[in-house]
């Protein structure tokens, strides 16, 4: 059941009136049932996953938590808890890739093939099980007890509205929400309605119709140069923005208007002055869960310097990784690695073009220029991430700059001219956004909002594209 679905549209106003109407005692069953109607929705077979998941981990915790005087035995839960949540993930995720590096080698030694089942990607897969695990060594650590009643590990892990793309949450902050009182509140649905109306306008909008542009040239990368390969990159650098940003306001909205807070995921990262504060601002629940699971406990930056090396490239190749089996998306995560360590190394280059410059007495420039050089750099990096093969890769990389050719057929001209005009929507939105005094007079004045949902209704409706298409990070 996709948020910019017809069906979402009936189940969610539903789903709020009969849990406000039921008494507390009986909320979160209902509230746990819904969930995995939401998640049976898309594959019903696949709830048996999900629901193998929830076993393990609450099984873990509380063997982990019982155990907390028997070293030995508390490690042994964690570690087996922990491997047979990561080898959910490899079965369903990464067996294809296995299988192909065990086929070279079978290939190259005439030790014959081996034949990979194709299975198809549980939705969601790679968020649940990352809250999961996340709660399982918090749980071991020591920061967090283990959950007690089942029910309310399940409605943790399965809370539907960020559980099949995130915000990836933490057990510290959803526990203690999920068990108190829920109240209707005006403002809830205030705030939480206009969370969800520019989330659907990010994606049916922006998203749905920058994919199209993205879609035809990514899809036959050798039938245009030049010009196209860099329209289509920029329109999957906003495409995939929008997408999982409005899927994650979406999100936020919907829990909000249930009285739940969810964590913030975006913060315009593409207004970023550094590949490292680019990371601080996207995909924020994924990027903070790498940081305290994987950068931190490896040593974080209170190593030496090439420890701090490994360390940030370790980091970003798991992410990587963990987007998708396939090693273009390893080559993202590296590259992305390779910048924040590039600009450690380049730092005292940066400051003495400063001071040869002057630049930083013109802070307007400035920051242009900074954020315009940390815009490029990730998009160059999208590339890696959206390309079907390293072949196609680099055949954009080589010609992005060379003779343009190429139409994109079965577009219409209104469609190109909604996928010319949309990013800039965006844009000024966002920075208005970021303007005290344009936010002040937004939320003093009862007028202007009203004024800014109907633009932003009647957008979706005159300009939205209708083929209702999955989120993308549905796949990871």
């Amino acid at each position: 059941m996709l948020f910019n679905s017809i069906e979402f549209l009936i189940f969610f106003p539903i789903v709020i009136t009969i849990y406000f109407l039921l008494p507390l005692r009986f909320r979160r069953y209902f509230l746990l049932a819904a969930s995995c109607y939401f998640y049976m929705s898309f594959i019903p077979k696949y709830m048996f996953i999900l629901g193998f998941t929830t076993i393990v981990d609450y099984t873990g915790a509380r063997l982990i938590e019982h155990f907390k005087d028997k070293p030995k035995l508390k490690k042994a839960s964690f570690i087996t808890a922990l491997c047979l949540n990561i080898g959910l993930l490899v079965v369903f995720k990464y067996l294809g890739m296995l299988g192909d590096f065990i086929n070279v080698f079978g290939r190259t030694f005439n030790l014959g093939i081996v034949v990979v089942p194709d299975i198809i990607l549980p939705i969601g897969i790679s968020f649940h099980t990352f809250q999961s695990m996340g709660y399982l060594i918090d749980v071991y650590m020591g920061r967090l007890p283990a959950e007690r009643d089942f029910f309310q590990f399940g409605l943790f892990l399965m809370y539907f509205p960020q559980l099949v793309a995130g915000p990836i949450e933490r057990g510290a902050n959803l526990f203690a929400q999920l068990k108190k009182e829920h109240k209707l509140k005006a403002e809830n649905f205030s705030i939480g309605g206009r969370y969800m109306l520019w989330g659907m306008f990010k994606k049916v909008v922006v998203a749905d119709n920058l994919s199209m542009v993205a879609d035809l040239v990514f899809g036959n990368v050798h039938s245009f140069g030049g010009l196209m390969y860099i329209a289509a990159i920029l329109s999957f650098a906003f495409q995939i923005y929008c997408d999982f940003s409005g899927y994650s306001d979406i999100a936020i909205g919907a829990a909000k208007i249930m009285d739940i807070d969810l964590m913030k995921n975006f913060d315009t990262p593409y207004f970023s002055l550094s590949p490292a504060e680019f990371w601080r601002r996207w995909h924020i629940s994924l990027s903070t869960w790498f940081r305290d699971y994987v950068y931190i406990p490896m040593g974080g930056n209170r190593v030496s310097f090439p420890r701090w090396c490994l360390n940030q490239m370790v980091t970003f190749g798991i992410s990587g990784i963990w987007h998708g089996a396939d090693l273009t998306y390893v080559a993202w995560g590296l590259l992305n690695g390779f910048y924040i360590v590039a600009a450690r190394v380049l730092q005292p280059v940066k400051d003495f073009l400063k001071k040869l410059t002057r630049i930083d007495k013109v802070p307007f420039l400035s920051t242009l220029l900074s954020a315009a050089l940390t815009f490029t750099l990730i998009n160059f990096t999208w590339i890696f991430f959206r390309a079907e093969s390293f072949d196609d890769a680099f055949h954009i990389i080589g010609n992005m700059f060379g003779r343009t050719y190429g139409d994109m057929l079965g577009l219409s001209q209104f469609r190109l001219t909604v996928c010319k005009v949309v990013p800039f929507v965006l844009i000024g939105t966002e920075m208005c956004m970021k303007t005290p005094r344009i936010v002040e007079l937004f939320n003093r004045s009862q007028s202007v909002r009203l004024v800014l949902y109907a633009l932003c209704l009647s957008s979706i409706v005159l300009f939205g594209a209708y083929d209702t298409q999955a989120f993308i990070y549905f796949q990871f």
